[in-house]
């Protein structure tokens, strides 16, 4: 179902010129299941072409868990009618159930968005779902132009993030 899933452990990974669609996009994660101690570092996707993705690029933990993913970049990349173009869930829960609140979570940092343009499947282009306990940080967004279907503004959804923006990004949170 993910064009590429990127999972505990690795290390240094390099993506290029990948083509994705449809599926759902690129995922690291999820990171954090059953309370795991799980890390990902050196990630870099550059040159990307999404369509009609479920996602677009996804970093994705459960509640529980610990470790980290850190300095991750994703560059030049185009999305077309992506549901969800630009997403960090740090709440993931994949059961019938919900999940309880948990006071642990796998941090996530240094992470850059770069040269992302196309258009959203949805309303929410940018969504950043972080822990209360262990807020996203060094979050940047550079150069973001990502529309919602027929020119419309996308939005974007944003908490618990520590964010920062160079050169034009659309959309912004609020």
């Amino acid at each position: 179902d993910d064009c590429i899933s990127i999972e505990s452990g690795s290390r240094n990974v390099q993506a290029t010129k990948i083509t994705c669609g449809p599926g759902h996009g690129i995922s690291i994660g999820s990171l954090g299941s059953g309370e795991s101690k799980d890390f990902v570092s050196g990630v870099t996707v550059n040159g990307a072409k999404f369509s009609g993705t479920t996602n677009g690029v996804r970093i994705k933990t459960w509640q529980g868990g610990s470790g980290s993913a850190s300095n991750i970049k994703f560059q030049n990349i185009q999305m077309e009618k992506v549901t969800n173009p630009i997403v960090i869930d740090q709440n993931y829960c994949d059961q019938a159930t919900p999940c309880k609140k948990q006071k642990s979570a796998v941090q996530i940092k240094n992470v850059l968005y770069e040269n992302i343009k196309g258009t959203s499947g949805s309303d929410v282009g940018v969504q950043f779902d972080c822990s209360e306990k262990f807020p996203c940080e060094g979050i940047v967004l550079q150069n973001i132009d990502l529309q919602y279907e027929d020119r419309r503004e996308a939005k974007a959804s944003c908490n618990s993030v520590q964010l920062s923006y160079r050169g034009d990004v659309n959309p912004q949170c609020p």
